[in-house]
């Protein structure tokens, strides 16, 4: 395990020692390949209940390959042995449900090792180098929302994760869903990330100080992602979540190469993202199950009562 709460070793913010230590403590270690006193490949997974899957709100997990293996790649033989030297440290007996970071575009040795592995995509603005080029490429009713929501609120950022806790709940309760996110969880990400300078936490605050929306945001140098956001059902119609994601990509400027709206398969979602002109990306899931274990912890409870087990 890396000492340091920073490693060098890593595709994002996602695979930062302290960021697993916030979303799976205790439960993750890294898979290390190391030649020549050097560390040319790394892969952190999490133990959850049923294997070793994904923590909440972590988009991908791996793995980091060294830019001077793959620069030295020309024909994926170098690719081939490390992917195959991690994968031979991932455990045997357990499910695998992992989702792997845009960088891994190299599958078939997971193929080869009875995998399934489905794409799936997310939409990025690679380029953040001229922003004024960035908003042209909105969508035309984009642009009309922004413009709209200017006139009714302002953008502000308030050190206040609780208001943000607030819109979320009110998001998810128009779906008639309770919010799927724990509230210390989210609490904890952010004192992280503000420790470690990778946040940015913006508010659509009207003239008497309400919240129409709220959006998170964690970078890097590389990505700048928009983790979580919401809106009060009141005002789905102000344009004031279009308008906290312009000014979300103009902050992401200053500060990283691309801004990553994390995206949904959902298509609904996917309309309204893909209409900031962001190009769809394309990443892997990886899954691999254990019948057997999955069957058990699945009657576990169903034992349990039936020997009067009580905890």
């Amino acid at each position: 395990m890396i000492d340091n709460s920073t490693s060098p070793y890593v595709n994002s913010v996602f695979e930062q020692p302290w960021w697993l230590d916030v979303v799976a403590p205790n439960a993750w270690k890294e898979i290390l390949i190391e030649e020549k006193g050097e560390t040319i490949a790394r892969w952190p997974i999490v133990k959850t209940r049923y294997g070793i899957g994904m923590p909440d709100l972590t988009q991908a997990l791996g793995f980091w390959i060294s830019e001077n293996e793959i620069n030295a790649d020309f024909n994926y033989n170098k690719r081939k042995r490390i992917t195959n030297l991690l994968l031979e440290q991932l455990p045997n007996n357990k499910s695998i449900d992992i989702r792997l970071n845009p960088k891994v575009d190299y599958f078939l040795p997971m193929f080869w090792r009875r995998f399934t592995i489905n794409p799936c995509i997310f939409y990025r603005i690679n380029d953040l180098n001229d922003v004024n080029a960035v908003y042209e490429s909105f969508n035309e009713i984009v642009k009309k929302n922004i413009k709209s929501a200017n006139n009714k609120v302002t953008v502000e950022t308030i050190d206040d994760i609780e208001i943000l806790l607030m819109l979320l709940d009110k998001t998810f309760s128009l779906q008639n869903r309770k919010n799927p996110f724990s509230k210390d969880l989210v609490r904890n990400i952010y004192s992280a990330c503000k420790d470690h300078n990778s946040c940015k936490l913006l508010y659509a605050i009207d003239k008497n100080g309400y919240a129409y929306s709220g959006n998170l945001m964690v970078y890097d140098k590389n990505v700048c992602y928009g983790l979580l956001g919401g809106t009060d059902p009141k005002y789905r119609s102000s344009g004031a979540f279009s308008l906290l994601l312009w000014e979300g990509i103009k902050f992401a400027s200053t500060v990283s190469k691309s801004f990553d709206f994390q995206g949904s398969m959902i298509e609904g979602i996917e309309n309204f993202l893909r209409q900031f002109g962001g190009k769809p990306i394309v990443y892997y899931q990886i899954r691999k199950q254990n019948i057997v274990l999955d069957s058990f912890e699945l009657l576990k409870p169903r034992i349990k009562s039936l020997i009067g087990y009580k905890q």
